[in-house]
This record gives C-alpha cells, structure tokens and sequence, in this order.
C-alpha cells in the first residue's frame, strides 16, 4: 500500500459518516458494506495521486506557481503512456470542483438534540486551483495539506524529526505542544510494534518480511536516535532554567500542569522504544535460527463444511469435546454456521442490510414484512409441519417463499435460523445433503447441507 492508500484507509470511513442518511435516533442500527460506484480498478484514484505528487514538487521549485496541463500531461505519460488528454481535463475538474462538508463546532455540552448546535459547513475541499482563461493549476492549501499528510503517515524512519520537535518546544516555552508530539512519534513505534508481530505470525504477507531485513538497519539508527533525542529532552527538564520557565508558563494557563506530565509523556516514547527494540532483537534471531515460519492461512469455513461431511476420529473428538465444550450441557442446539453462507448471499442480492437476529429480551421482530409474513403463513407453515418434517428445498419446491406477489425468501430462511418465530417446540435438523435449486426468477440456491424444519416429538421419535 502506498502513502495516499493508508490516508484513504485511515479516513474513507469518516466519509461514510458525512455522506450518511441514517435518521438520528432511528432504532435501525445495523450497516452493510458500502456499494462503492466507479470502475474498481483504480484508475482515476492512480491518476489524482500522481498529479497531486506532481504539483507538490513543481509548488518548492516555482514558488507555488501555475503550471501548464501540458506539462502534468507529459508528467503523467512517464506512467501512463497513451493516456489521453480528456482524462487529465476529468482529473483537474473534479480536484479542482470544491464539495460542501458539514460539521459541528460549539459547546459539547448542549443538547445533542439541537439541530442547530454549533453547525458549519466549508467548500474549502477542492485540492487543485484552476485558472478560468488559460487552465493553468496548481495546488490549494487543502491540496498541499493532503499531499504533506499522505507522506507522513505512520512512518518510523522519520519520527527522529519528530523528537527533535520536543527540543524545540522547549527552547520556545510551548510546553503544550510536547504531548502531541510524543503521542505522534509513540503512534508510529506502536505501529512498527504491531507489524511485527503480524511479521512473526505470517512472515510472507505481503513480502513484509523481506521488505523489513532491507530497513532493519535504518530502524535501530532512527531508533537510537529517537532515544538519545528525548533522554536529553528529559534531562533539560530537570534543569533550573527550564523549571522556571515553566513556572512562570503555568500560572498563564486555565488547566492544571504539572511537569511529571511533560517527564511522563517521554518516559512513555522511551519505554515504547525498548519494548521496540526487543522485539527486533528477537525477530532478528529467530530468522538466524531458522525459527520463524509462516502460519499460512486456514479458511475456517471450508475447515467446517468438511468436518461435517467427514467426521472426526473418535480419539480427536472426545479431545476437543473435552476442552471446548462447556461443562453440564443440557440442551442440543443446532448449528447456525452452515446457514450463515446461505442468509449473507441471498440477502445480499435483495438488500444492502444485512440480516440481523436478535433475541435480546425477546424484542419483538423489526422487520414489518417478516411479522406480516409470520401471520399470515404461520399457521399453514405449523400445520404443514405438523404433518411431516420440511426441509429447505422442498419449502422452496412447495412455494413457502412466495407472499404477497413478492419474494419472501430472507424471511423464510430467518425461520429456519430462529425457530422461535413460528413455534418454540421447533426444532432444526441438519442432514449431509447438498442441494441445488434454481427459482423461477433464475436465482440459484446451493448448499452444501440440508436444513430441515421439525418438531421436537418428530426428532424424539
């Protein structure tokens, strides 16, 4: 992933939130992935990135001076060779076209309710400048901004800048300013922590382990360096000098501060650096031993489907029942997983919520088309099933899905997941059987077990 990559990962989501329609206080909670629009294949996002790098340097060499669309053309041809014209013009209108955005800026302490609570709204969003006459651009402060964050993002080798930045806030007095800046270099250490335990988990993803041995040097150097910067800022701390200037700082400011604060907020960096560097140390001698090696990856799914087709050894099985099964177990469920496949896809294709079953104090169900199901086919439904057990293929081949000259079929398969809904002595079976059906309307519906209705004395029996 690239630098523009992590910036759009890390805010794509806050973007949800804006553009969200969700009525506030709505009782429907539930979110499915979004339906994004566009090619999928990244090729305008690949073109706006460039760009924007492009005008980045052409803004330190001129001075923040317009640049012509012929040469960003010519730019962008060394990566893309027949691109055409028109799609550089696209690029430069849509950067250069501002979007409103909405936010809120006020007392946090009035009513949520208030609609009118401290609401902005900016257009300060287009990241490019375009000259009406000649189609010259360049790039906005927003624009600039956007580029500089993308090249910082969660970076290690450069929080050396970053410690250097805690000398210089001391030298100014800006003691505020000092846990910000340890939190953004404790943030990037974090960060180098976490992929290494993913690096020790599964060393191949991603080639990140090869990509780690290249660097390895450069981080215990920005490491080092990163430690002996924040050891002297601690000890200027204790100096009279400063001591006095923080005094003096303190008595101008609304919060109370203490300088352990300040002491504490490096200790934190520092503490963060030597767990850090022990667990380079032990990657390192791992991968000199020959110790780490790769987990793979198990689908878990799959794992399941076929220990329901082939069973486990006897001696296996009693092991894992022993271990994983809770102790005094009264009552036999059945198995939703197999099902989970089944809900997520047919739903998918009719909905952008997903199914969701939720028997918290047996609330009443929220879906108005799956009560008005239940009481209009629950008492054929009871009575069919009281004649004889119904699997899901054949409640299909019988029509049950059909309601209202509609489709039904997520309610119908809610059934066979809470059997509670049409009656408590209902009960699900599973049998070893695939199935395959093909509805009118050209929808398949596959398994790779049965599912079949029934009550209770019909399982005794």
């Amino acid at each position: 992933m690239t630098a523009w990559s992590k910036l759009l990962v890390a805010t794509t989501r806050l973007i949800d939130l804006h553009d969200s329609a969700h009525e506030p206080g709505s009782p429907f909670v539930q979110v499915s992935q979004e339906q994004r629009r566009g090619l999928r294949d990244g090729y305008w996002l690949d073109l706006g990135c460039l760009l924007l790098d492009y005008l980045l340097d052409v803004d330190f060499a001129t001075n923040s001076a317009f640049v012509s669309q012929t040469r960003c053309l010519a730019q962008l041809r060394e990566h893309y060779p027949a691109l055409p014209a028109d799609d550089l013009a696209f690029v430069v209108n849509l950067l250069s076209t501002p979007s409103e955005l909405h936010f809120r800026h006020g007392d946090s302490h009035q009513e949520a309710s208030d609609a009118s609570r401290g609401v902005r709204s900016t257009k300060r969003t287009a990241l490019i400048e375009k000259q009406g006459q000649t189609g010259q651009v360049r790039l906005t402060p927003s624009g600039r901004q956007a580029v500089t964050l993308a090249s910082q993002v969660e970076d290690l080798l450069y929080s050396e800048y970053d410690a250097a930045k805690v000398l210089a806030a001391l030298a100014r007095g800006d003691f505020a300013r000092i846990p910000d800046i340890t939190n953004q270099i404790l943030m990037a250490i974090r960060s180098l922590t976490q992929e290494l335990r993913r690096i020790r988990e599964n060393p191949t993803r991603e080639g990140k382990l090869s990509g780690f041995l290249d660097n390895e040097r450069h981080y215990h150097n920005a490491l080092s360096t990163i430690q002996n910067t924040l050891l002297g800022a601690r000890s200027q701390l204790t100096t009279p000098e400063v001591t006095k200037r923080f005094e003096r700082w303190c008595e101008d400011q609304e919060d109370d501060w203490d300088l352990r604060m300040l002491s504490g907020a490096i200790g934190r960096v520092l503490t963060a650096i030597e767990n850090l560097s022990r667990r380079l140390s032990e990657l390192l001698s791992d991968i000199a031993e020959g110790r780490i090696q790769s987990m793979g990856v198990i689908d878990f799914a799959d794992l399941s489907r076929r220990l329901l087709g082939t069973p486990l050894q006897a001696a296996l099985r009693d092991a894992l029942v022993g271990r994983m099964m809770p102790f005094g177990l009264a009552a036999a469920m059945p198995r939703v997983e197999p099902l989970i496949p089944l809900i997520e896809t047919r739903r998918a294709e009719k909905s952008a919520t997903a199914l969701v079953f939720d028997e918290h104090d047996d609330a009443s169900p929220e879906d108005p088309l799956l009560a008005r199901f239940l009481e209009a086919r629950g008492p054929a439904l009871r009575e069919r099933l009281s004649e004889a057990p119904l699997s899901l293929p054949q409640a299909l081949s019988e029509g049950w899905h059909r309601f209202e000259e509609g489709d039904c079929l997520a309610q119908l398969l809610n059934t066979y997941v809470d059997t509670q809904l049409l009656d408590e002595r209902l009960t699900v079976g599973i049998e070893a059987e695939p199935f395959a059906i093909t509805l009118d309307d050209g929808r398949r519906i596959e398994g790779m077990v049965t599912p079949s209705l029934r009550f209770s004395q019909d399982v005794a029996s």
